[in-house]
């Protein structure tokens, strides 16, 4: 039987939101389909962010005093992460160019930590979980900037 303490439970509803935000900006045109409202589908977005960071938020605090081992760095490196999706995401919101695109590369990157976190820091979850954790997020990411960068360049350039 598995046992989670309440910091554990924070822990895995702030990983489910916030997948679930990187999920619907990964998923964002057929959301768009389904919804046919930008704005709506922004607060969505938001809502759902900031209940993840709310979550995250307590998480940290209930083991704020846990002994720092590798485990406990990369969900403190995760969760810094997380604040630079939020300042990015504000950044896309000021219509800064470009921000998305490091907003979702960011995202990406935090989530696969806070994975890598949970399989570490003894959450009984397979180890495997964060070799594809790694990789998926190694493949999103690589996906991303060639997709950026096949925008920055003009149609027919080489990229030489």
């Amino acid at each position: 039987m598995v046992y989670l303490s309440l910091g554990d439970l924070f822990g895995f509803l702030a990983l489910a939101l916030i997948s679930l935000t990187a999920l619907l900006m990964f998923a964002r045109r057929f959301a768009l389909r389904q919804v046919r409202d930008l704005d709506r589908l922004r607060r969505v977005h938001i809502v759902v962010a900031a209940a993840g960071g709310f979550f995250l938020i307590l998480h940290v605090a209930y083991f704020l005093y846990s002994p720092l081992v590798l485990p406990v760095v990369l969900g403190y490196f995760a969760a810094a992460g997380a604040l630079v999706v939020w300042l990015t995401g504000s950044a896309f919101l000021a219509r800064l160019r470009d921000s998305l695109f490091f907003h979702g590369a960011i995202s990406f990157a935090a989530i696969a930590l806070m994975v890598i976190h949970a399989c570490s820091a003894g959450a009984n979850l397979p180890e495997t979980a964060s070799e594809y954790a790694i990789g998926a997020t190694v493949f999103v990411l690589l996906l991303g900037a060639f997709a950026h960068v096949s925008r920055l360049l003009p149609r027919g350039a080489s990229p030489e």
